[in-house]
């Protein structure tokens, strides 16, 4: 039969509450433990933060190291009807633009058909290519048959053009009473014009009746389709330049610039080709805001308040101090420009006493009008002194390493909790080895007390029993 124990039967002692401040007690490092733990993981927490601004920072910094970011071009035009692109590689100027005829492909339509009768049966043979005068056809593209029942109606065959895939696409109109069906190239350009021929089921080819009403084939003489738009390609004039395109696209007529057209122009068009420093400009205040960001998660995690006598989660820790003066007296070296362009504050980047950077608007744009010094001074990879933008980098890029300031003190924190944790557990362990040898230890007190009171018993009832017998 089971037996039940309830600690302090036997002695009458409150066991669970006297084991239970005694395990307390052995487990009051742990409250010291804790704290410790807490205030690791928000140092890690920190430290991660630091590392990931500094990574954004060191990205904005990878922008001004490359030559790209100086050499910007913008084009403007005096009308939407040319618009434009350029590269590094093109040449500042002003360049007139005419534009007589718009790139655009071919569209065939045939007679107004009635929508319930058939239209014939055989095959057409649709082929892209190029319509010269003569007319003269010149096939670019890889033919398609269409095979075309004796019950099949427009819808039915335009269904069949469309399933295809090919280079036309073809639609059904209805103008409320009839139909016309309606093939459009699906390219632009004077080769992405087709010719369809027809082996008509009635065995005549050229009657405009059954299926060689789809024909169009001037070439030959049949044209069961009219011809609503011709396939053609761009053409205009750069600077008194015939030029012409398959696409509404002008590349490379003017070196480096690609200009899209949209319509043709009553009047010449002026583009404007100039230097862009807007790229610039933009890169070095994505910079400003990296740095001002980790400076402010730099300096409230290692501030102290001497009014409150608190300090921030990093106060006092070296490898952060060091990285927030190693990054100010970065900013304050001297780079590889001229007398007058050596530093940051030159072009208008000045350190304020907080450590953030502030930016001179003025002073930034009269240092851009000269974007290739900026370059130099910023972005300069070889010789005795280098670039302040690849210096800075070469720091950032370097406490970003694995083996770096960050990644060293990352780990050396996770190492810090990890210790901590290990800690926590040998006091919980500890704690309970020490409550199951107390309950043990009362165990065998209530056992040793129960004999002595059931003993007590015994002589107090037999001390009772003589004194009657003596009476």
């Amino acid at each position: 039969m089971p037996t039940i124990s309830s600690p302090g039967i036997g002695s009458g002692l409150d066991v669970k509450s006297i084991v239970g401040q005694l395990v307390e007690l052995e487990k009051k490092p742990l409250t010291l433990v804790q704290l410790r733990t807490t205030a690791a993981q928000t140092r890690l927490s920190v430290v991660g933060q630091i590392k990931s601004q500094l990574a954004a920072l060191d990205d904005s910094l990878r922008a001004l190291t490359l030559g790209s970011t100086y050499q910007g071009m913008s084009v403007k035009s005096t009308s939407e009807a040319v618009r434009g692109t350029a590269s590094s590689t093109a040449l500042p100027g002003q360049y007139t633009v005419s534009v007589s005829q718009l790139a655009q492909g071919q569209v065939a339509r045939s007679d107004a058909l009635s929508p319930s009768v058939p239209v014939g049966s055989g095959t057409l043979t649709i082929t892209t290519g190029r319509w010269d005068t003569g007319p003269v056809f010149t096939p670019s593209g890889t033919a398609m048959t269409i095979s075309v029942s004796a019950t099949d109606t427009l819808a039915d065959i335009a269904q069949k053009i469309n399933d295809a895939n090919g280079s036309v696409r073809a639609v059904v109109v209805n103008d409320g009473a009839n139909q016309r069906l309606v093939l459009r190239s699906t390219g632009i350009g004077a080769d992405s014009g087709f010719r369809v021929q027809v082996t008509d089921g009635d065995g005549n080819d050229v009657d405009n009746a059954g299926l060689s009403r789809l024909a169009y084939d001037p070439a030959a003489g049949t044209a069961g389709l009219s011809l609503t738009q011709a396939a053609q390609n761009t053409v205009a004039t750069v600077d008194g330049v015939a030029v012409t395109s398959s696409n509404r696209t002008i590349a490379d007529v003017i070196p480096g610039v690609t200009l899209e057209v949209s319509a043709t122009t009553a009047t010449p068009v002026t583009v404007d080709v100039a230097r862009d420093t807007s790229g610039a400009r933009k890169a070095i205040e994505a910079f400003v805001s990296a740095f001002n960001q980790l400076n402010q998660t730099l300096t409230e995690a290692t501030r102290y308040d001497a009014q409150t006598g608190t300090a921030g989660p990093l106060q006092g820790d070296s490898t952060i101090v060091t990285l927030q003066s190693a990054l100010r007296r970065l900013i304050g070296m001297a780079g590889p420009g001229t007398d007058t362009q050596q530093r940051w504050s030159d072009i208008g980047v000045r350190l304020a006493r907080d450590g953030s950077l502030t930016i001179d608007g003025a002073r930034l744009e009269s240092a851009l009008a000269q974007p290739d010094a900026v370059r130099n001074l910023l972005a300069k990879a070889d010789g005795p002194v280098r670039g302040l933008a690849v210096q800075l980098r070469d720091f950032t890029s370097g406490a970003l390493a694995s083996d770096g300031r960050m990644g060293q003190k990352v780990k050396a924190v996770e190492s810090e909790i990890q210790r901590l944790q290990e800690q926590a557990k040998r006091i919980n362990e500890k704690a309970v080895r020490t409550e199951e040898r107390l309950l043990a230890q009362y165990a065998r007190l209530d056992a040793t007390l129960s004999q002595f009171n059931a003993l007590n018993q015994y002589v107090s009832q037999q001390v009772a029993q003589w004194n009657k017998t003596s009476k």
